[in-house]
């Protein structure tokens, strides 16, 4: 191709961006057009539900270029606002409607009216678009889609109006969404026509993200579809196919995608099953002078070869230097290989992902697979903080390959499942998994990774070693492996609790003429169990995973001794009693790896939830933990049953009581004289960023605790509450607008009382703080105001520093001095910070 070449390329973002990028590296001599529809020629479109919570704080963040940093980076001709009309592929031009280029006359001087472009090779980047059925009432202003920056922003604003939203569509973009708008105190329903939120990955993998959303607060409505929307006067509702009504006063629609294909359609280019227009390795078309990238394509499984259209930011990234590549390097440019469909999204605490190939497309499919699911810890056990990490991979049983993964934890997921992608690109096998040679220190990982445990697990399902099933098969009698107390405190219906280490002293108890199968809590201690088993004759099988995977094993009621006995086999007695039933099934939480105030918060929450004589099991790696729990029971009435500590873990049972009710009205009523009152007010003087967070851990580990918590934001405290983002407001006098001007605007701008200098101090401690996962100031705020502490600003402050209502962050009151006492007076603790 001569350097010269005229490139017109149709839609910006991830691939047109990078295409055009491409190309003027390779070429100062080309000719480069980049035409976009919208306002926004670059922008972070992934980052886009962040900035609706507030995680994102700074808009121009997400704007990774404009229209005219672009133009002046790469030396191109950028026509934003301006669309494609139509493509000419006999005279190679495309036929645009918008405003004119710089210097270029348009007929009637109508920036409306259409003009042509000649190309020498064309690109094709535009993307896909969220999907809107045509369902009632969908055109309802407040039933919104979010593509881009404009989107971004209407939600945004009509959060600010809204106390309750319903997400429709429980995939990733759902999910961030569902997350964002529970981190702004928004009451949230996300509903879901599969049965299991993230439908892309298989269930075990997605079970974990539905219990972190429901902890989280967000109601879940899973296997029923959006039918339409409702509309009467200001009040609207969603109805759903089974006929449930959901009020709500925001609609965030997330149900998939759609290629924006119909420029390629009109010009006769081919296309594939889904409306995604069909590209060969270097991105070209079915005209070699027309290339195509990002959203909008059918490219093909790097694994299989087979079609397949993926909306992914990265791959049209890549795709967009592809096709740029074979332009002006011909046959010296790679072809884009394929893809792999690695993706991952946080949820509050956890993470999940996949890459490769999933067990539900295998088996649609109709492809020979192997599933092996392993639950492990993301670094050394033994290490403080380490939480349960679940790793599932899939593999042919003829050679032993990869064909994909899942992983699902609170740490360490992207790790692994960068690990997998990496292995998949390299054709490796489940034996290269089990000898890959990874990081390994205490804080990283173990001396045998988690991957590396796949990989053995695979291996010896393999070789015959291991049987793994992923239910409790009907006719198998069930062996529990667990410890005693971990079997009694979350038993399994009609099993037999015999713990691994006594397990083979006590082979005579079982009767080898029954088929078994083996569970523990993580499945790596019942396939042990299992091996002794088959070694000593018996049939047997492990149950993949274990009961972390697998919570269905576990009911309320503990094995009768009935069923006991008829396990153990004729003339044989169990060497310890059966447990005895139990009225409710215990509850377990997992809080390692979150700082105080974080677990004190969760336990609350979670205790909240559980019935009389209802049993909770908590582990933290704070070591502060054991004091703030049994501060916790005090306070609450909850029974303390037990605190331990090892391996740096914290590990306490709580129970509520049976009288729960009576406990808790005398909790709640008002103290007696001399009675110890509960909650805290606090008055926020100080508008330095450190005081301004120990005020906020206070107040949240107060509201844990119970009672009312009042934060009364008084003077230079009441800028941690102003918005980040400049508020236009009429009719100030000029000293309010210096005052303005010369504050700290919210809490990204607050100082350090000590070692600011001039900002780098504050930015290094963010640093750190974030570095050991210690929390942060919109995080806290965020918990604080989700735990239901009063935020109130001082009337009188706020005239004397000229701010106004409208300046300050939403969900705040306004008080004085009388609010503030008699707040003062009902907790009978009173700080000034």
């Amino acid at each position: 191709m001569a350097p010269g070449v005229r490139l017109v390329i149709v839609g910006g973002v991830a691939a047109g961006a990078s295409a055009a990028a491409r190309a003027r590296r390779l070429s100062e001599a080309a000719q480069i057009t980049v035409i976009e529809r919208g306002p926004d020629v670059s922008f972070a479109n992934c980052g886009l539900p962040y900035h609706i919570g507030g995680e994102i704080a700074d808009r121009a963040r997400l704007a990774v270029q404009t229209p005219e940093s672009l133009a002046r980076l790469l030396n191109i001709e950028v026509l934003a606002r301006t669309e494609v009309v139509s493509v000419d592929r006999a005279r190679k031009v495309v036929v645009v409607r918008g405003p004119a280029a710089p210097g270029a006359e348009t007929p009637g001087g109508d920036a409306g009216n259409e003009r042509e472009l000649p190309y020498d090779k064309l690109v094709i980047a535009t993307g896909a678009a969220p999907l809107r059925p045509p369902l009632p009432g969908i055109g309802d202003p407040r039933v919104l889609t979010l593509r881009n920056l404009q989107d971004m922003d209407r939600i945004k604003s009509a959060t600010g109006k809204a106390a309750r939203v319903l997400v429709i569509g429980a995939g990733f973009i759902g999910l961030e969404m569902a997350e964002q708008l529970r981190r702004i105190g928004k009451t949230v329903t996300l509903a879901e026509a599969a049965d299991q939120v993230l439908p892309p990955l298989d269930a075990e993998i997605a079970a974990p993200v539905a219990d972190e959303l429901s902890a989280a607060g967000v109601e879940l409505v899973l296997g029923d579809a959006i039918a339409g929307f409702e509309a009467e006067g200001a009040a609207l509702s969603a109805r759903l196919k089974s006929g449930r009504l959901i009020e709500t006063d925001l609609v965030v629609l997330a149900i998939g995608v759609k290629p924006e294909s119909g420029l390629a359609a009109a010009a006769g280019l081919e296309h594939g099953a889904r409306g995604a227009i069909k590209v060969n390795g270097h991105m070209q078309t079915s005209d070699a002078d027309i290339y195509a990238a990002g959203d909008v394509v059918e490219s093909v499984d790097r694994t299989t070869g087979t079609p397949m259209n993926l909306p992914l930011g990265g791959p049209a990234n890549r795709q967009g230097r592809a096709l740029a590549d074979h332009i002006f390097l011909g046959a010296n440019a790679r072809p884009y290989p394929g893809h792999l469909g690695t993706a991952i999204v946080r949820v509050f605490d956890l993470a999940a992902g996949l890459t490769g190939w999933t067990e539900k497309r295998l088996a649609q499919a109709g492809r020979d697979y192997r599933a092996t699911v392993v639950t492990d810890y993301q670094h050394a056990s033994y290490f403080p903080g380490a939480t349960p990490l679940t790793l599932k991979v899939l593999w042919s049983p003829e050679d032993g390959r990869l064909l994909g993964a899942q992983a699902v934890g609170a740490d360490g997921v992207d790790k692994r499942l960068d690990v997998i992608a990496t292995a998949l690109a390299g054709g490796l096998t489940i034996d290269d998994l089990a000898d890959l040679e990874l990081a390994y220190a205490p804080p990283f990982g173990g001396a045998r990774d988690v991957v590396n445990t796949a990989g053995f697990a695979a291996r010896n399902e393999r070789d015959g070693l291991a049987r793994p099933v992923t239910t409790l098969p009907a006719g198998r009698a069930v062996l529990d492996v667990r410890p005693a107390a971990v079997a009694d405190l979350s038993p399994i219906p009609d099993a037999l609790n015999i713990p691994m280490p006594e397990l083979r002293a006590r082979l005579g108890e079982l009767d080898s003429a029954k088929p078994w199968v083996t569970v523990c809590a993580l499945g790596k201690t019942s396939y042990f169990a299992a091996r002794v088993l088959a070694q000593a004759g018996f049939d047997v099988v492990s149950l993949a995973g274990g009961v972390r995977v697998r919570p269905e094993t576990t009911r309320v009621k503990a094995a009768s001794p009935a069923a006991v006995a008829n396990q153990l086999g004729a003339g044989k007695t169990a060497a310890t009693p059966a447990p005895a039933a139990r009225v409710t099934e215990a509850a377990e939480l997992d809080c390692t790896g979150l700082a105080c105030p974080g677990p004190l918060l969760q336990v609350k929450t979670r205790c909240d939830a559980l019935a009389p004589g209802q049993e909770l099991a908590v582990t933290a790696s704070d070591p502060g933990f054991a004091r703030d729990v049994e501060a916790f029971a005090r306070s609450t009435g909850f029974e303390l049953l037990g605190v331990e500590r090892a391996k740096g873990l914290v590990k306490a049972r709580l129970r509520r009581p049976v009288d729960a009710a009576a406990i808790n009205a005398s909790l709640i009523a008002a103290p007696a004289a001399g009675a110890r009152r509960k909650g805290a007010t606090l008055v926020v003087f100080s508008g330095e960023m450190d005081k301004v967070m120990a005020s906020l851990v206070i107040a949240n580990g107060a509201a844990a605790l119970g009672g009312p918590v009042t934060l009364f934001f008084t003077f230079w405290g009441i800028n941690a509450l102003r918005r980040e983002q400049a508020v236009t407001v009429t009719g100030k006098t000029l000293l309010d607008r210096m005052f303005g001007r010369m504050l700290p605007r919210g809490l990204g701008a607050l100082p350090l009382s000590k070692m600011n200098f001039g900002g780098a101090g504050r930015r290094l401690m963010r640093y750190q703080m974030a570095s050991k996962r210690l929390p942060n100031l919109p995080g806290l705020l965020g918990t604080a105001r989700l735990a239901g502490v009063r935020l109130v600003v001082c009337t009188m402050s706020m005239e004397a520093m000229g701010i106004r209502a409208e300046e300050l962050i939403e969900g705040v009151e306004f008080g004085g001095v009388a609010d503030y006492l008699a707040s003062a007076e009902t907790t009978g603790t009173n700080l000034f910070v």
